[in-house]
């Protein structure tokens, strides 16, 4: 095997990738999170995917067809991973049942099973051009079999494709529940970075064959636009994923129908709930979460998020971020040469990047903008 520069490169990026599957079996606070199983065979199935580029790269016969599994339908593997991982994550309630074996149905008949049990195979020009060389214009005979394969090559991308459409529903949803508990959303920030990480690659992946099979514009190099995203992915942003400790969502509320507020106990807890903002100023820690406020007020949690969506109008999410843009606008009037950062965190934010979106919401404008309004 001749390595180049960037086949060097792809082999750092597998090694790390199995560093960090060793730490995520060997350490038992992360094997024993049920997410980090589906992040595991992620991570292991990219792998996968950049030993078998290399090896074609390098021209190097593993000596085993189905180790060339892009061609036959691998990527038919992926989407339902991250499927299972991101339902993992945003509800606690979920487990594995055997219909969910469903999903793996195309990646096992197309991967594994016609592959293994068939006599044919693909032609020489499909794995030395690609699978998608069948839809050019040369002349060529080409058998059910293999213009089956071209056909499940594509699909296997646009199936992918629609497993992370349906991971952005499933992120939205589970955001629009933690506003009801918590007053901070970061781990939803790294939930869509995740996703738009993976939809990246799948995009660059579709540019990388529309290069290839439809433009008449190709340079060995450009291989590696789909390639280096699932590099990036390893080394970047697996390892810390792994241990975020994610949000659970509490036990959904009852309809308030069946509160025992009545309209006058509401009003004075509403009362009582300004004088403890303005006073002890509960919003400054970042971590805040509902019940924490509810304790502070000496309600229960379900009264506590009636009384702020019946008295302001929003989640308790909005209620809080509200203060923390309040003094947010007075530090920064008051204290000119402090950094925005250093604002947020003071004001209750813990990330800079849920300050500004706070900001933009309520003030229509961003910080650093409104800074430059005062100055």
């Amino acid at each position: 095997m001749n390595l180049d520069l960037w086949s060097i490169l792809i082999l750092i990026v597998i090694f790390q990738g199995f560093f960090f599957l060793t730490v995520l079996l060997v350490s038992p606070s992360r094997k024993s999170k049920k997410e980090n199983v589906y992040l595991f065979s992620i991570i292991l199935l990219l792998i996968w995917f950049l030993g078998e580029f290399l090896a074609i790269r390098n021209t190097y016969n593993v000596g085993f067809s189905v180790f060339y599994g892009t061609r036959y339908g691998s990527w038919f593997l992926l989407g339902p991973l991250t499927f299972f991982y991101f339902k993992t994550i945003t509800d606690s309630e979920w487990k594995f049942a055997i219909k969910h074996v469903l999903h793996f149905i195309p990646f096992v008949v197309f991967c594994l099973v016609i592959p293994v049990a068939s006599n044919e195979s693909l032609s020489i020009r499909q794995i030395t051009y690609g699978m998608l060389a069948v839809f050019d214009h040369r002349k060529k005979i080409v058998t059910p079999f293999e213009y089956l394969y071209s056909v499940v090559f594509f699909v296997q991308f646009v199936h992918f494709g629609c497993y992370l459409i349906y991971n952005i529903k499933t992120t939205n949803t589970y955001a629009k529940n933690l506003k009801s508990e918590y007053s901070d959303l970061g781990n939803v920030i790294w939930l869509k970075l995740f996703n738009i990480l993976l939809i990246s690659i799948l995009v660059l992946a579709s540019s990388y064959l529309y290069i290839l099979f439809v433009s008449d514009f190709y340079r060995r190099y450009l291989d590696y636009i789909y390639v280096l995203p699932m590099g990036f992915f390893i080394y970047s942003i697996g390892y810390y994923l792994s241990g975020i400790q994610w949000l659970s969502i509490g036990e959904k509320a009852k309809k308030y129908h069946s509160s025992t507020l009545s309209i006058h106990e509401i009003k004075i807890y509403s009362e009582r709930l300004k004088v403890v903002m303005s006073t002890d100023e509960p919003y400054l820690k970042n971590d805040l979460r509902l019940k924490d406020l509810a304790r502070i007020v000496d309600v229960s949690s379900h009264s506590m998020s009636q009384i702020i969506n019946q008295s302001f109008k929003c989640s308790f999410f909005d209620f809080i971020n509200q203060y923390r843009v309040e003094e947010a606008k007075r530090l920064i009037i008051s204290e000119p040469k402090i950094t925005l950062l250093q604002v947020a965190f003071d004001a209750g934010f813990n990330n800079k990047t849920s300050f500004v979106n706070a900001f933009k919401k309520f003030e229509k404008k961003t910080p650093s903008s409104f800074r430059k309004e005062i100055a």
